[in-house]
């Protein structure tokens, strides 16, 4: 309490910042809250009479795990807390975590969400209609059971894996986490037995239209890489390209596409839990823990302003009604066609070529000049030699003589 919480702490913002990951502001929000809902953050009598540890005490345990992927007998100098009590503490955070904020944090964006997501998007990438980034990371898995090696291993990874797919926006906010397949899936996979695509066939999600290049299409759509299907809500880019305008775009879907490599080292540099092997058991608490860490990436985003969707309002999640076995079908067919696919991607072209940022002449010189510029500063001279300028003088000599 010295440390960190009383009226003059030895360590200052930026420290508490650095340890605990986050604002004392949101430290303090998510520490009453589970204190207010959950019996196990409250302090309580033990067996021999005793005080037992606080909520701040056990949720600074919970985060210091969390933050610096220890293990779980690190806090017995500092917190003066057991390896039992640390594990379970943790276990008891991630829970509440998924339970309290879940529902605000990993939501799918609604459709006032959706305009902002595409307005942003628009701004900075230069095409309509984007959603996220979609793509797929494995994380290492010490301990898995030896009858689970098998399904859970894959050629190009040392060991057993589980699959995390993640869809993420320009601010590196998740809006969609799918995590705890098998290692052996690929990306394809992890696509189809993911709720996203369940989402789209079931009319769960909701959609908002937008227009590129004089078309207008139902939903968005998501960047992936060139492993995905080609779907209508995948939008991928060439493997070749023929003119300027598919170079163009080319370089503007790889470069938009980062937002989810970008995300996931965030992630993983927050917390060091997910960036070393995981050595817990049992599923269903791993999966607790990733979801989690996720939440709370979440909500430092939000706490610190960066959020496009900064202001939330519960009533925009509205639970959309089943579709039907025809509409499944219907759906199903819309999704899985490539002619919109391609279709949408032409639009894409030309309307990204439209936008795209002229450059005048004199920006051009300016940058030509700062290149040379830079050439002379770094010491990159071209190496031709003594005898290449005495070369050139004498070419020049004889110029002279026969003008």
């Amino acid at each position: 309490m010295k440390d960190y919480f009383d009226a003059a702490p030895v360590h200052g913002p930026n420290v508490f910042r650095r340890r605990f990951r986050m604002s004392q502001r949101l430290f303090l929000r998510i520490n009453n809250d589970l204190e207010n809902t959950y019996d196990f953050f409250k302090q309580r009598m033990d067996a021999r009479g005793y005080l037992g540890f606080t909520s701040i005490q056990k949720v600074t345990s919970a985060l210091r795990v969390l933050a610096y992927g220890n293990t779980y007998d690190i806090n017995d100098d500092y917190l003066k807390m057991a390896e039992k009590t640390t594990r379970d503490t943790l276990e008891h955070f991630c829970y509440g975590i998924c339970q309290l904020y879940g529902k605000r944090y990993l939501r799918n964006p609604t459709w006032n969400d959706l305009q902002k997501i595409y307005e942003v998007h628009l701004e900075k990438h230069g095409i309509p209609g984007m959603i996220g980034s979609l793509d797929c990371r494995q994380w290492r898995w010490y301990n898995c059971p030896t009858a689970w090696r098998g399904q859970h291993t894959r050629g190009d990874q040392k060991g057993p894996t589980l699959v995390l797919q993640g869809v993420a926006s320009y601010d590196l906010w998740v809006w969609s986490a799918f995590f705890g397949v098998a290692g052996c899936f690929n990306d394809i996979n992890t696509l189809e037995a993911s709720p996203l695509i369940e989402g789209y066939i079931s009319g769960t999600i909701p959609k908002a239209g937008f227009n590129a290049n004089g078309n207008d299409y139902e939903h968005g759509y998501y960047l992936g890489d060139g492993i995905y299907p080609e779907y209508s809500i995948i939008v991928k880019t060439f493997s070749e390209t023929f003119d300027e305008k598919r170079k163009y775009f080319k370089k503007l879907q790889e470069s938009s596409r980062k937002d989810i490599e970008r995300c996931f080292g965030v992630l993983q540099q927050r917390w060091h839990f997910i960036r070393n092997p995981c050595r817990m058991w049992h599923k269903d608490k791993i999966r607790m823990a990733m979801y989690a860490c996720i939440i709370l990436h979440n909500m430092i985003i939000e706490d610190d302003g960066k959020a496009i969707c900064q202001n939330y309002i519960p009533e925009d999640l509205v639970e959309l009604p089943q579709a039907t076995t025809e509409e499944r079908l219907a759906n199903a067919q819309l999704l899985r066609s490539r002619e919109i696919h391609n279709t949408l991607k032409a639009d894409l072209v030309e309307h990204a070529w439209a936008i795209r940022p002229i450059r005048s002449n004199n920006d051009h010189d300016e940058d030509s000049e700062e290149e040379v510029g830079e050439e002379f500063e770094d010491g990159n001279f071209e190496d031709v030699g003594l005898d290449a300028g005495e070369n050139e003088e004498e070419g020049e000599n004889e110029d002279d003589t026969e003008e």
